[in-house]
Order: C-alpha cells, then sequence, then structure tokens
C-alpha cells in the first residue's frame, strides 16, 4: 500500500472513529433526554388530576369524583382511573373505549402505594405508562394511568439515526477525496525527490541536486539534507578517485622505483657467473655496485615503509622535547654528512631551552631529511645552514642552502611521493624524504614551506607550536 492511499485511509478512518463517537453521544442522551420528558410529562398530567379528583364519601360507600379528563388528554396522551378491584371509572375519550394495559403485576405494585413507571405493548404501540395509587386513610382505593405513546420518539430516534448514517457517510466521502487530492498535495514534492534521487542514479552524476522551491518544513529540510548529502558523496568520490589515483601512481613510482636496482644487481650477479675470478679489478667494481644499490634499495623500503604506517593512521607518541638540544645534537650529525659543504649551525642556539611537544626520533628524522636534500643540491664550497627563532607562539627552524634552487613549476609539486623534478632525476634520492617531512610536521601540528629561486638556493621552513 502506497503512502498516498495509507494518508487517505489513516485521516478517513480518524474521522470515521470521531464520527462513531460523537453520533453514538448524541443518539444517547437525545434518547434519554426524550425518555426522561416522557416521564416528566405524565407525572406532571397526574399531579394535575389529583389535585382536581375529589373521592366523596357517603354513609355507605366511598365514591370517586373525576374531573374532566379530556381536559388533561392529548392525542398521543391517554388517562384511565381503575378502581381497586380492576374496574375502569373513567377514561380519556381518545382512547375510543378501549383500556389500556392493567396486569394483576400491576396491581401488586399499586397496593403498595407508590408511584411507578412501566412501558407495555397496547396493540401495535408502545405505551410509557404512570401509575398514581388513589389512597384514603392509607387505603388504596384506585389507580389513575396516565399514559403516552412512545411512537414519535421511536419515530424521530428513527430519523436522527438515518441523518447520522447518512450525514457521516456523505461527510466519510468528502473526508476521503479531500484526503486523497491534499495528501497527493503534500507527497508531490516528495515524489519530485524520489525522480530526481533517481535520475542522478541511473546518469551516476553526484554534481546535480534537487531542485526544490518551497517553505523549509519538513519536505524542504529533507531535501536539503539530501542535497547535502549528495555534496558528501560527491566529495568523498572525488577524494576516492584521487587516492585511488595516487595509490596507482605510488604502486608504479614503487615499481620503478625497485626495478631499477633491482636490475642492476641482477645484472652485475649474471656479470660475476660469467667472470668468475677472472678480473678482480671488475669483480670489485660489480661488487661495489651491488652494495650501492642493496643501500639504495634499503634507505627505500625504509621511506616506503615510514609512508605505510603515516597511511594506515599511525600517530607517534609525543612529549616535550628541547628543540635547542635536539638542533645541537642534529647538527653534531649533519657535521659529517656535509662533506665539501660548508655547514653552519650558529643560528639554532637561539632555540636553546624552547620546549615543543613532540616526537624525538621523528624529528631528528625532519631535520636530517632537509638537511640531507640540502648537502645533496648544493655543490661544494657551496653553504648550508640552520636558523631558529621564536615567534607569537611558534618555534620556527629554517634550514637554507645556496645549491641549485627549485625551479617555480616544480614548488608545488615537490612534497609529492616519488616526484623529483627533470634535473634530478639522475641523483640517489627516492622522491619520498619530503613526502616523509611533511607528514611528520603535521603529526606535530606544524606546517613547512619553501622558498627557491633557481641557481639561488633554497630555504625550507619548519613551523612548531611551543609547549
Amino acid at each position: 500500500m502506497s503512502l498516498h492511499l495509507k494518508l487517505t485511509f489513516l485521516y478517513t478512518g480518524v474521522l470515521a472513529l470521531i464520527l462513531l463517537v460523537f453520533g453514538s453521544l448524541v443518539y444517547f442522551f437525545l434518547e434519554r433526554n426524550l425518555a426522561a420528558e416522557t416521564d416528566r410529562a405524565v407525572v406532571r398530567i397526574a399531579e394535575d388530576l389529583l389535585r382536581n379528583t375529589k373521592i366523596v364519601e357517603t354513609l355507605s360507600l366511598r365514591q370517586i369524583v373525576l374531573p374532566n379528563v379530556d381536559v388533561f388528554a392529548t392525542p398521543n396522551t391517554y388517562i384511565q382511573v381503575v378502581d381497586r378491584h380492576g374496574l375502569v371509572a373513567g377514561q380519556s375519550v381518545n382512547l375510543g373505549g378501549q383500556s389500556m394495559p392493567l396486569s394483576e403485576e400491576t396491581l401488586r405494585q399499586v397496593a403498595r402505594g407508590v408511584g411507578f413507571y412501566e412501558t407495555v405493548m397496547s396493540g401495535s404501540q408502545s405505551l410509557r405508562i404512570y401509575n398514581q395509587p388513589l389512597i384514603l386513610d392509607n387505603q388504596v382505593i384506585g389507580v389513575l394511568q396516565v399514559g403516552r405513546s412512545l411512537g414519535p420518539i421511536y419515530s424521530a430516534l428513527t430519523r436522527l439515526r438515518f441523518l447520522l448514517l447518512f450525514g457521516s457517510g456523505i461527510t466519510l466521502l468528502c473526508t476521503a477525496t479531500l484526503s486523497w487530492f491534499m495528501a497527493g498535495q503534500a507527497l508531490k514534492p516528495i515524489d519530485r525527490i524520489t525522480e530526481a534521487a533517481a535520475a542522478i542514479q541511473q546518469a551516476r552524476d553526484l554534481t546535480r541536486r534537487i531542485s526544490y522551491i518551497g517553505p523549509r518544513d519538513e519536505v524542504g529540510r529533507l531535501a536539503e539534507t539530501f542535497n547535502r548529502m549528495l555534496e558528501r558523496l560527491h566529495r568523498a568520490y572525488r577524494e576516492l578517485e584521487e587516492a585511488g589515483a595516487v595509490q596507482r601512481r605510488f604502486v608504479s613510482d614503487a615499481s620503478h622505483e625497485l626495478r631499477t636496482p633491482l636490475t642492476t644487481i641482477r645484472g652485475n650477479v649474471e656479470l660475476l657467473k660469467k667472470m668468475g675470478d677472472t678480473d678482480p679489478e671488475t669483480r670489485a667494481e660489480a661488487l661495489g655496485d651491488i652494495a650501492g644499490e642493496a643501500e639504495r634499495m634499503s634507505r627505500l623500503v625504509a621511506d616506503l615503509l615510514a609512508l605505510a604506517r603515516a597511511d594506515a593512521g599511525f600517530t607517534p607518541a609525543m612529549g616535550p622535547v628541547d628543540l635547542g638540544a635536539l638542533l645541537e645534537e642534529i647538527s653534531r650529525q649533519a657535521g659529517i654528512l656535509a662533506g665539501d659543504v660548508e655547514f653552519a649551525a650558529d643560528g639554532a642556539a637561539a632555540l636553546q631551552g624552547t620546549l615543543v611537544n613532540g616526537n624525538t626520533d621523528y624529528l631528528k628524522q625532519l631535520f636530517l631529511i632537509l638537511l640531507d636534500n640540502a648537502f645533496l643540491y648544493t655543490g661544494p664550497g657551496g653553504v648550508v645552514r640552520i636558523e631558529g627563532r621564536q615567534q607569537d607562539g611558534w618555534a620556527e627552524v629554517a634550514v637554507c642552502d645556496s645549491g641549485s634552487g627549485i625551479a617555480e613549476e616544480d614548488l608545488p609539486k615537490i612534497f609529492d611521493r616519488f616526484y623529483r623534478a627533470d634535473k634530478c632525476r639522475q641523483s640517489s634520492g627516492t622522491g619520498l624524504g619530503l613526502a616523509i617531512a611533511r607528514w611528520i610536521v603535521a603529526q606535530h601540528g606544524g606546517a613547512i614551506n619553501v622558498e627557491s629561486r633557481l641557481g639561488e638556493g633554497s630555504t625550507f621552513t619548519v613551523r612548531l607550536p611551543l609547549a
């Protein structure tokens, strides 16, 4: 069953229940009121008759002297006086010579001296009779009966039942029609949303949105929520596509980077197998190449492992780190790597005693990556230096070199994995160092940026929040 039909049945059913309860209450109270009014009417007539009835007592008998009962009778009201023996002493003309029913049980109840009601059948009509005992000297000498036909009441109640049923039927029919129309109007925006969603699904176009023009009611909020969901899905799908492209490029680059040293190692091994010990000098060169490529593969695998841990959501343990002491230790190690490059770490003294919240091992790896790149791309006689300063709640460490610099078009891509500028592709680097450096900085809540001009050197600046 459709929601449209369910709402129609719901509205009609609720109204039907209300009409049933209301009609039943109206019928019940009207029936009770009419019955009570009939009882009050016959009692009033009986009381009026009693006030005008005389009981005459002679020496030998008692005689009931009645007023003109026809004065008190109406077309539907009948009056009858019966003595204690059950003989009719008088009656209204509208009885037409007939007598109102009087049973032995009625006479027994009259003997108790208390007035009472009874409903009896007289021919084809139902009568409501009030029996009022006539008492003289505490002795019942007769009974006054005032009866009223219940036919008009039954006719009125029959007409009322017809009106209630007919009116309720017409009302329910109109309500069902109106409910069907109103439910359709209320659900029309939902139908449009469903059609738009189906079209989006069929076209697989997450850039489309549901067009809704109307108040910001439940349907409006539904359309707005659906559009926000589509926006999130589109963004997630786009990120997934980008991640898939990066992953494919990563696998391709990793395969290429690993294939080159493996090819070199395999070629040298084949050479050694063919040559044997006949040429010690060539053998030494081949072994040197194998060792160099194996070392390069070790660095590549270590870098890949670090990035894999980063992709898996690894978070290093953090604690207070004295950045000045850490840079002093790194400077001692970097002095060995500098070779023919002039290295100056005096600028790091400004960070002595400066605390940051970080991981010592990863921060050391970060700065060694930057220094290693600086030494790698700075020729003999060039200068590499470390500078440090505090500014607005941040500690800044700059690694500056006077090397070959980076072309402007390469700057936005140097932190991408496996990316190396064309002039650097012949170097021994893996293209992963700066990607790892960016991840380490991000884990520490900092930022890294680079300023460089081709042929004038580069400056990498790391900003870390103070502890």
